[in-house]
């Protein structure tokens, strides 16, 4: 079993609750804890990067070489993170604070910022640290693959070194699969949401189109999809250090978050005394996409 890169953890959880902090005390000056929200997956991303950067950095200076599976984790959980922030903050800015927030101001008046600090900001620094964690632990790794052979492409005098056979394939290609799946789902979603809600024809209704006929949150089945798949292909280094595994506790926290506390809970106790969201409730799955239920009239009225 290969030894991890301490160091790695150490200043990729730094950076993730030093990021926490910049946000908690710019935050107040602009009177907004809702900008946690556009920067929600960049707390990930600053623990991809220094994990990435640190071990880069050190193989550089010792003569090592790099993996190309690294490459692809940080590329995807790139492209994720950056989308995600993106459509949060084109359609958070401008806008007063969310009233999620806005109600903690009122509920929250006894040792109020203490308790922003706490329970919003270093808590989600700490929710963003263990879900990315597979990232950063496959970054963290001093060299991959103690059992299967590697080939490599030399660029310069660095060698870049990927997998050549179906075992070690097999984690990069079915993660890579989920993930793209994920990342279809939430991109189309939120695309056929926000041309639902432009339609001044559609004010009032509930979105049963597209993804949404099959899922009541294809956003949320997108999120969770993609960070089961960045799983996967880090177990690809399961037999340089069988550790890994224990950063399967990133997407089962993360899916319980959003199944059961952050996710849809707040949303549709807001979004059931709309008209007609009881009904799409009934026809439609909550998360894992499937065929609408067939609902007697009879039974709602």
């Amino acid at each position: 079993m290969i030894g991890i890169n301490g160091w790695v953890f150490l200043y990729s959880y730094a950076g993730i609750f030093g990021l926490g902090i910049i946000l908690f005390i710019i935050a107040q000056f602009k009177k907004n804890n809702g900008i946690i929200d556009i920067f929600w997956s960049i707390f990930s991303l600053v623990g991809v990067y220094v994990s990435f950067l640190i071990q880069f950095i050190w193989r550089m200076v010792n003569g090592r070489d790099g993996y190309l599976t690294q490459i692809i984790l940080v590329t995807l959980a790139t492209i994720w993170g950056f989308r995600l922030s993106y459509h949060i903050a084109r359609r958070n800015i401008g806008k007063p604070e969310d009233r999620r927030y806005a109600r903690f101001r009122e509920s929250w008046k006894d040792r109020f910022y203490l308790k922003v600090f706490f329970y919003i900001f270093m808590m989600q620094s700490l929710w963003a640290a263990i879900i990315i964690s597979p990232v950063i632990f496959a970054n963290s790794l001093y060299e991959t693959s103690l059992i299967f052979p590697l080939n490599h492409w030399t660029i310069g005098s660095f060698k870049l070194y990927y997998p050549e056979n179906l075992v070690q394939t097999i984690p990069i290609i079915l993660g890579g699969l989920v993930w793209i799946l994920g990342f279809y789902f939430e991109a189309v979603g939120d695309r056929q949401l926000k041309k639902f809600i432009k339609n001044p024809e559609n004010k009032g209704k509930i979105i049963e189109i597209g993804l949404w006929r099959f899922t009541r949150h294809p956003n949320f089945f997108g999120e969770l999809t993609m960070s089961w798949g960045l799983f996967l292909i880090a177990l690809t280094f399961v037999d340089t250090n069988p550790l890994i595994l224990i950063t399967i506790a990133g997407p089962i926290m993360y899916t319980l978050l959003i199944r059961y506390v952050t996710g849809v809970p707040p949303l549709e106790s807001h979004l059931i005394n709309k008209p007609g969201y009881k009904e799409y409730m009934q026809r439609t799955s909550m998360i894992l996409p499937w065929f609408p239920k067939k609902v007697d009239k009879k039974e709602n009225e």
